[in-house]
Parts: structure tokens; C-alpha cells; sequence
């Protein structure tokens, strides 16, 4: 984990803190306030889980064009590499022949 994650997740563990001691000593009573603070604990649950989701198809549709881009390549070499043994070959077979 780099330094920047480590930022956004002590940043984010002190907001929901933050968030959270707020509800606890506001003036609602203890019912409406738990209520509230579940409420909201969902609420940043499902946005998580929405956001991790939404990562999720954005890094495969990543690895694939990776993916993709990396065959081709390696196609590109093998045909670079077959036509460099193909000139070898020749050039081998006209120094043998002569």
C-alpha cells in the first residue's frame, strides 16, 4: 500500500469517525441517533461496495486491452523472428552451397 492509500484510508477511518462521534453527542435521543448513524453506515457501505464493483469492471476491461496488446506484440516479434531465421538460413545455406 503507498503512501497515498494509506492517506485516503486514515483520511476516510477519521471522517466516518468524525461522522459518527457527531451523531452520538447530537441532540436527537440514543434511538433516532442509532438510527441514523446505521443509516448511514449503510448508506457508505453500499457506496463502497458500488464504487469497488464499478473499479472492478474497469480494471478487466483494462487487463484486456493489456491483454490484447500484449499478443499482439508477441505476434509482431515471432513474425520479426521467423523472417530474421528465414534471412539467417539463406544467408547460411548460399555460404554453404558456394
Amino acid at each position: 500500500m503507498n503512501k497515498n492509500q494509506k492517506f485516503l484510508v486514515g483520511a476516510l477511518g477519521a471522517l466516518i469517525s468524525g461522522i459518527a462521534i457527531g451523531l452520538l453527542v447530537a441532540p436527537k435521543n440514543g434511538k433516532d441517533a442509532r438510527k441514523l448513524l446505521k443509516n448511514k453506515a449503510y448508506g457508505l457501505g453500499d457506496n463502497a461496495k458500488d464504487k469497488y464493483e464499478k473499479s472492478l469492471e474497469e480494471l478487466s476491461v483494462l487487463a484486456d486491452k493489456l491483454k490484447e496488446g500484449f499478443l499482439k506484440n508477441v505476434s509482431s516479434v515471432k513474425d520479426k523472428a521467423g523472417s530474421v531465421a528465414d534471412n539467417v538460413n539463406d544467408k547460411v545455406r548460399n555460404v554453404v552451397n558456394n
